[in-house]
């Protein structure tokens, strides 16, 4: 064999090899991490990540699935082409960072979860015994969801004698688990709508004075988030749960108390009636200057109520306001 034949030789088999690792490289980074959001707010509910078609198929927890078939959603690819390492890690930084800003995620697992096949079949077992204990209240259809098993491949675990060899082994995560599936427990996250739930009816029996945009502030979540809860269209069967800082709440939120633009607006509202009544004639811009507010805040309180922009209760004037109305009464 010539040299020039051996060389080609060794040429095209290196480039055989180089094609094939190639190929080895494109394959490793076929990853990807995607978040399901509902698509009129763009509010994230869910984090995951897969390869293929994971993320438009299979269904998640069952929160998840309730939220996916009550509003219209989306997915989004945060990040892909890259190896299941690099979007295990991307995945749980996602989702330690949503819930570090108040995102109430439906993810049951922290993230960046890759059980061997093994530790798999040990969690399984683990879960079952804690089932069967009467510890947790979980279906199959729930630790198939939570270890992304496939249902037939649970049950072959609980219930046939194949995986006699293996044992129960903990899950990492097994404080989340028995929060979320206990009867008498709750997650972080149940327990904040709960507590939402429990000022929202206080808000309704006019106990407490503050807007669901303030609720949704304080606890840290989006206003959206305050009203599915209270319509029931997410987590319908938390109960209405007593905040730790009840007292708090109700010195923050104390519905006898009356802050100075609520004076402003309060007295606006009383000086009309009295107007009204034939008692005072006064113009828009007569308040305005006695008050010194705009004339456009008083115009807004000589709308109907469904048209108003602002809700107030009626404020008497103190002496000082009063003295300055004495020019406007009608004297009969």
């Amino acid at each position: 064999m010539s040299d020039i034949n051996e060389e080609n030789i060794i040429n095209t088999e290196l480039e055989a090899i180089q094609n094939t690792e190639s190929d080895l490289i494109n394959n490793y980074k076929e990853y990807y991490v995607y978040e399901y959001y509902i698509e009129e707010s763009n509010e994230v509910f869910y984090v995951g990540k897969g390869k293929g078609n994971r993320a438009w198929k299979d269904v998640r927890n069952p929160e998840c699935e309730k939220i996916k078939a009550e509003y219209e959603w989306k997915v989004r690819i945060v990040e892909e082409g890259i190896t299941e390492d690099e979007a295990l890690s991307i995945e749980r930084d996602l989702i330690e960072k949503y819930r570090a800003s108040g995102v109430m995620l439906t993810n049951i697992m922290p993230g960046g979860v890759k059980p061997t096949e093994k530790e798999a079949i040990g969690y399984v077992k683990y879960l079952s015994f804690l089932v069967e204990k009467g510890v947790l209240q979980m279906s199959l259809v729930d630790i198939s969801n939570l270890l992304l098993l496939n249902q037939s491949t649970v049950w072959q675990i609980v219930n046939s004698e194949h995986y006699t060899d293996i044992d129960p082994l903990l899950p990492e995560n097994i404080n989340e688990i028995i929060h979320k599936y206990h009867v008498n427990s709750y997650t972080d996250d149940q327990i904040r709508v709960g507590n939402i739930k429990y000022i929202l009816d206080l808000i309704e029996k006019d106990v407490l004075k503050l807007s669901q945009a303030q609720l949704a502030e304080y606890y840290e979540v989006t206003p959206s988030n305050v009203s599915s809860i209270k319509k029931g269209k997410t987590h319908a069967n938390v109960p209405l749960l007593i905040p730790d800082n009840v007292g708090d709440i109700f010195k923050r939120f104390d519905v006898f108390y009356v802050s100075e633009e609520e004076k402003i607006r309060g007295m606006i509202m009383f000086i009309i009636r009295l107007r009204n009544e034939g008692i005072l004639r006064m113009t828009n811009r007569d308040i305005g200057r006695v008050l010194e507010v705009s004339d456009y805040l008083v115009a807004e309180f000589n709308r109907t109520n469904e048209d108003r922009k602002y809700v107030a209760k009626e404020y008497r004037p103190d002496a000082e306001i009063m003295a300055k109305l004495i020019p406007y009464f009608v004297v009969k």
